[in-house]
């Protein structure tokens, strides 16, 4: 251990967990200061330890008042941030910067946009542990502006009211469906038949519905989503993009100057919408689809490949010699390989990385409600349609049983011929007024790896119906043109 003066010492403790060891976390600390700190390790040999206290103390402090003390390392951060970040580009830098973030009172059509970045972390409220109250969902300007202002208040008031009248309806009769059994708590029981309920009514809440969000976010990432948002047709996106760009400010000050909107992303999505249409105008534009999942591409060769990878780490020969040989193995031999890398394998491991030298493309046409779920994995490449009512919607067996199918479905009849008068003049935001029983379109590509766990979280028997069963699809047509790797692959068929 370094040897550090007394006061070094009570300055240090104040901001990392230990002072002899080889590992320890930096903390209060601002967040330009930790990105300088890291960054400095690229070209210092001195420790993150000292590198610090020469960042608190270029101020030249006598007295170590916290509130001010870091002062001069601000400065110096911002002007580091100033040339390499900002100037330069160079936003891995920016990657040690990390803000917590809390989002409130966003629509649920907007949190997806959010929600939409790879390298950040989120936690939403819940649509089956909470009950949604009514008059809270977006109003989007332009449509409060335009002569359906009315109609879109009258949709969004009957679908609240068909929510909140049904639910203790519903409530009653998942606790007569399903009732308690004899040790288990009530506690429990109540907060379970409370999901199924709303598992149940989640169908009718529209895409403006109000949500909020926690996001975790470094800085680089943040900048990236703050660019999307800014650049988004909707004024909702802009808006929250404006201020996010202003709190991450109070913290970023330096770094968050690089987001700005994007003219390359407002343009090429622009001119790609206008040229599709274009291109397809004498097509169906939404035309319905038979299979609610496809498996529209994939590699062909992924069994060998995977086999091939998992054999080539503890070798040292180039990988097209471990693939040649791997295609001449026997079925036999194959299987071999494959139930090794697989054994022991439970659901609180991960497989090992080798499983993500595959691709795998699937087009999910789902409930917004089930697709709000499997948009979380964002280890997927996605790239989702608009939100419409073109697909048909899903509604729940349990309606029908509680004896509100009828009241629903015309509900959803009103939703999608209001919607047909906005998206001709307003396509972004006709959104709004869409429920999360009507389906949308994505596509979702991804490695083995991913897919395997997509398949063993998503089909468990807790999980909702409507994924479980995309989940299970998946599989299927997995096992349909990989059979061998299917095989080894963790699913609930229930």
């Amino acid at each position: 251990m370094p040897r550090y003066a007394k006061e070094d010492v009570e300055l240090l403790k104040r901001h990392v967990s230990n002072l002899d060891k080889q590992v320890y976390v930096v903390h209060s600390v601002p967040p330009e200061v930790v990105s300088t700190l890291f960054a400095y390790v690229s070209r210092s040999p001195a420790s993150f330890r000292d590198n610090l206290l020469k960042l608190i103390k270029s101020g030249k402090i006598k007295r170590l008042q916290k509130k001010d003390y870091f002062s001069e390392a601000e400065r110096i951060a911002s002007k580091f941030h100033e040339k390499w970040v900002v100037g330069f580009g160079h936003f891995s830098i920016a990657e040690h910067a990390v803000l917590n973030i809390a989002i409130e009172d966003v629509s649920i059509l907007l949190s997806k946009i959010i929600e939409d970045n790879r390298l950040a972390s989120y936690t939403e409220k819940s649509t089956r542990y909470q009950i949604f109250d009514r008059n809270r969902y977006y109003k989007p300007k332009r449509i409060m502006e335009s002569g359906f202002a009315s109609d879109y208040v009258e949709l969004m008031n009957k679908l609240f009211d068909f929510y909140t009248d049904n639910f203790q309806q519903a409530l009653a009769y998942m606790k007569e469906k399903y009732p308690r059994e004899e040790g288990v708590k009530e506690s429990y029981y109540e907060m379970k038949m409370k999901s199924k309920a709303c598992d149940v009514m989640r169908y009718a809440l529209p895409a403006a519905t109000l949500t909020n969000i926690g996001a975790t976010f470094n800085a680089r990432s943040l900048v990236h989503a703050i660019k999307k948002l800014l650049s988004n047709p909707l004024e909702e996106a802009k808006y929250i993009g404006t201020l996010l760009k202003e709190e991450a400010s109070k913290f970023l000050p330096t770094i968050i100057k690089a987001a700005e909107k994007s003219e390359y992303i407002e343009k090429a999505n622009f001119e790609l919408a206008k040229l599709a249409s274009e291109m397809f105008a004498k097509q169906s534009l939404h035309s319905m689809q038979e299979k609610a999942v496809k498996l529209v591409d994939y590699d062909k060769d992924a069994e060998d490949k995977l086999i091939a990878a998992m054999l080539y780490k503890h070798l040292h020969m180039p990988f097209e010699k471990v693939f040649e040989k791997v295609k001449n193995l026997s079925l036999e031999e194959k299987e071999k390989v494959f139930s090794k890398f697989f054994e022991g394998l439970s659901n609180k491991d991960a497989p090992l990385r080798e499983l993500e030298h595959s691709y795998y493309t699937f087009e999910i046409t789902v409930d917004f409600g089930a697709y709000r779920d499997l948009q979380r994995h964002r280890m997927c490449t996605q790239t989702t349609q608009l939100l419409s009512t073109k697909h048909g919607y899903a509604m729940p067996e349990e309606m029908k049983e509680i004896g509100i199918a009828s009241e629903f479905s015309e509900l959803m009849k009103e939703a999608k011929e209001l919607y047909e008068k906005l998206v001709e003049k307003m396509p972004y935001e006709a959104q709004y007024c869409v429920p999360l029983a009507y389906k949308k379109r994505t596509l979702f590509s991804m490695n083995a790896r991913e897919l395997y766990h997509i398949i063993r979280l998503r089909s468990g028997k807790a999980g909702h119906k409507s994924y479980r069963k995309i989940a299970q699809l998946m599989y299927l047509e997995l096992k349909e043109k990989q059979p061998m790797l299917a095989k080894f692959f963790s699913v609930s068929m229930d």
